[in-house]
């Protein structure tokens, strides 16, 4: 099974855990200091990464250095698979 792209990841984001498809994010956006994601969010959205790449996202990786952006997880989830 292959990693989400930017554009998978950020349909999930709006779609399923903000609700609200009229959101626009960019790629560099911060997702967790402007408030768009909280912990909650983020353990959904990690949940659906696992799920979707079938890798195992260890706690200490779930920091603002790898999911603070959509460029900043994608970086990190090719990371994970190389």
């Amino acid at each position: 099974m292959s990693i989400p792209d930017i554009n998978s990841i950020r349909e999930h984001i709006v779609t399923e855990l903000l609700n609200d498809t009229s959101i626009c994010i960019e790629p560099d956006q911060d997702l967790l200091l402007s408030g768009m994601l909280d912990s909650l969010s983020v353990m959904r959205l990690v949940a659906w990464l696992e799920a979707q790449s079938s890798i195992s996202i260890p706690a200490g990786d779930i920091v603002l250095e790898h999911f603070g952006s959509l460029e900043q997880i994608n970086t990190y989830l090719v990371g994970r698979v190389s």
